[in-house]
């Protein structure tokens, strides 16, 4: 063994000579110096000092000194030590270059963002933020689209950010009206028509989609005249919902063990990570990203993967102890399907046996007030 590459240890303690005698039936020791009863110094290869600094603890005796020279620890210090301020340097002169340019456009406004998006693309010829014409491209985008009142265009750090607003059309030159049509399948109770043309009557089944009240109405002469339609009709309408219950199911649980595993990217490249394995046989993961630097003057990414471990277990239950469970559960997925402003008028469930199941199926009767 060349003694350039070791790891150095001075211990204190009582019964010296056994531990002696059962390290180095593992490891190769060298340089044992007793200085005393209780107080010795001796090397090992330096790729066994972590198992070796275990042995030293469990046998009872104490570390008082530890010192290293290897290549290997000195490639490690130079990594730790150098390699993060080496990676910034080299990122802060990436970051600068990059600082200069467009790298994304955002669109707001209620127009077509993807359509404005690809037209401000196309005609962007330098992405270099100091020769970009902000006013050349909101007048490009004007003479592009006509239907637009309002275009401004800025860069804030290295987004180009497009505001655009669609041109308002007053009523009077709206050529359509659109009918007024159920939101729901249903029963029609109670109709109170303005004006329009009424194509259902009070006791009809209606379809979801279906058109209640038409945008027009027939004059003495026969002529049909467009108008928007009015009207207030009252809908009895049904929602569902279910839950089933299982005598047996594999139910899966966390047992409580977890790894965690945490590495730090730059640019989508993993610089760091703790190596932590995964000793389970079955788990789940759950995963945290967040920056390190606030100021994202370097996007270091610090990932926390945390791996918790999860048995599967066979459960055998009967519908009697959670009949009231599974009921409330049938109830609240029905009124899932019910929107806010419906009124209940009537609750009923019925219950289904089968084979190993057994399903609640929940139905509300609710009215709902259709206003056009």
């Amino acid at each position: 063994m060349k003694k350039k590459n070791y790891h150095l240890f001075e211990i204190k303690g009582v019964n010296q000579e056994r531990f002696f005698n059962n390290l180095v039936k593992r490891y190769k020791i060298f340089e044992l110096d007793r200085k005393d009863k209780t107080h010795c110094s001796f090397k090992v290869n330096y790729r066994d000092a972590k198992k070796v600094r275990a042995e030293i603890l469990n046998a009872g005796l104490t570390i008082e000194k530890e010192r290293s020279k290897s290549l290997l620890y000195f490639l490690t210090k130079f990594l730790t030590c150098y390699g993060i301020l080496s990676a910034i340097v080299i990122c802060s002169c990436f970051y600068f270059i990059q600082f200069s340019r467009i790298e994304r456009i955002e669109v707001w406004g209620d127009y077509d963002s993807e359509l404005i998006k690809e037209f401000v693309e196309q005609n962007l010829q330098n992405k270099n933020k100091n020769r970009v014409d902000c006013q050349k491209i909101e007048n490009l985008i004007n003479n592009e689209f006509d239907d637009l009142s309002f275009v401004s265009v800025a860069i804030v750090g290295q987004t180009m950010v497009v505001n655009v607003k669609s041109s308002i059309v007053p009523p009077e030159m709206q050529g359509e009206f659109a009918p007024i049509i159920s939101p729901s399948d249903g029963i029609v109770r109670e109709i109170n028509l303005i004006q329009g043309t009424l194509k259902v009557d009070v006791g009809d089944i209606i379809q979801k989609g279906q058109i209640l009240v038409e945008g027009y109405v027939i004059n003495s002469e026969g002529e049909s005249m467009d108008l928007q339609p009015r009207a207030e009709i009252v809908l009895d309408v049904w929602a569902e919902g279910e839950s089933v219950h299982f005598d047996q199911q594999l139910v899966t649980s966390r047992t409580g063990n977890k790894t965690v595993r945490t590495s730090v990217t730059l640019f989508g490249h993993e610089f760091y990570s703790n190596n932590a394995q995964v000793q389970f046989d079955q788990y789940e993961e759950e995963q945290t990203s967040k920056p390190l630097i606030k100021n994202n003057l370097l996007p270091f990414i610090l990932t926390k993967t945390t791996y918790y471990e999860t048995q599967t277990q066979l459960v055998v239950s009967s519908f009697a102890e959670h009949e009231q469970e599974m009921i409330s559960q049938a109830r609240e997925n029905c009124l899932q399907n019910l929107a806010e402003y419906e009124i209940i008028k009537d609750e009923n469930y019925r219950i289904i046996e089968a084979a190993g199941t057994t399903t609640v199926k929940y139905v509300i009767t609710a009215s709902l007030r259709v206003v056009g």
